[in-house]
């Protein structure tokens, strides 16, 4: 097939294959998304088991351009074209639920929003609220409408509160502190790129989306990206990256380094994205690599 689809719910997870899903996966492949009900209601186990046994790749957010290579019954595989990965030159594979998403295309626009709050209301023209959006959702956008911009979604023309975007291209590189910080306490999800919950990785690139550089998906290839540091904390600036290896010498976790000797990271299953100190954590020996993006 090799066709480009879109995103048509708040957020997509993407998954190895059909049969990862389990019963208490249900929600998560709902057309709307049920996604608040889907992490509420799992264990710890069930989202240990998401990372332990493969069962997720990633995230689609709303209006993500992603290719279908082909249709099976009720689940579309797929390339999520805008994430870039080693598995893949053309972005990050997995299958995804028919359902949520959209043959819809994209228009043809110069304009583009990005939503900057951790969630946002999307409404109808009317004025009728329609779906929540993750923060980092980007669409294509026209005039302005007092208060409100309106925005090309997969569902055509809505409308979203103008203090809840800004326009791709006129991000700020020096501020992706500023935009982690706001998400301490979120809970981690494996997989996630959204507000609803993020990895490592997921979170770090988030966080320079924002700033408008785009990073790969996933940890080992973002450990390539920029220029490398030396491992001395004297040479690091606040927004490098810091890499950690596991047991097998590989790099298994990201985190960005906010100074004073402070990292702030999505740790792992179970925990809240955090601000600690390096020296005083379980990650201090596990140091490998440090990349400067800007």
């Amino acid at each position: 097939m090799n066709e480009k689809w879109m995103c048509a719910v708040s957020v997509a997870t993407v998954w190895t294959d059909p049969d990862s899903p389990r019963v208490a996966d249900l929600p998560a492949l709902d057309h709307p998304v049920q996604i608040n009900r889907w992490l509420s209601q799992l264990s710890y186990e069930e989202r240990l088991a998401l990372s332990e046994k493969n069962y997720i790749q990633t995230q689609l957010l709303y209006g993500e351009s992603v290719i279908v290579e082909e249709v099976v019954g009720d689940w579309a595989r797929i390339i999520a074209n805008s994430q870039p990965t080693r598995k893949d030159p053309r972005g990050y594979p997995g299958w995804v639920p028919l359902v949520q998403l959209s043959m819809k295309k994209r228009i043809q626009t110069e304009e583009f929003v990005r939503v900057t709050s951790p969630k946002a209301a999307l409404f109808d023209e009317s004025g009728t609220f329609f779906l929540r959006v993750s923060f980092n959702t980007i669409f294509p956008s026209a005039e302005r409408r007092g208060k409100k911009i309106r925005v090309w979604t997969p569902h055509g023309w809505k409308l979203l509160n103008v203090s809840d975007v800004e326009r791709v291209g006129e991000e700020s590189i020096h501020r992706p502190l500023t935009v982690g910080r706001r998400f301490i306490g979120l809970p981690y999800l494996w997989g996630g790129m959204s507000a609803w919950g993020f990895d490592c990785s997921g979170f770090t690139r988030a966080i320079w989306k924002a700033c408008g550089i785009c990073l790969p998906r996933d940890a080992v290839d973002q450990a390539e990206e920029g220029r490398s540091i030396s491992l001395d904390s004297a040479d690091w600036q606040k927004g490098d990256l810091i890499f950690f290896k596991n047991e097998e010498q590989r790099i298994h976790h990201v985190a960005m380094y906010v100074g004073n000797g402070k990292i702030l990271h999505a740790p792992s299953t179970g925990k809240l994205i955090e601000q600690i100190e390096l020296k005083k954590s379980a990650y201090a020996e596990n140091v490998c690599s440090v990349r400067r993006i800007i």
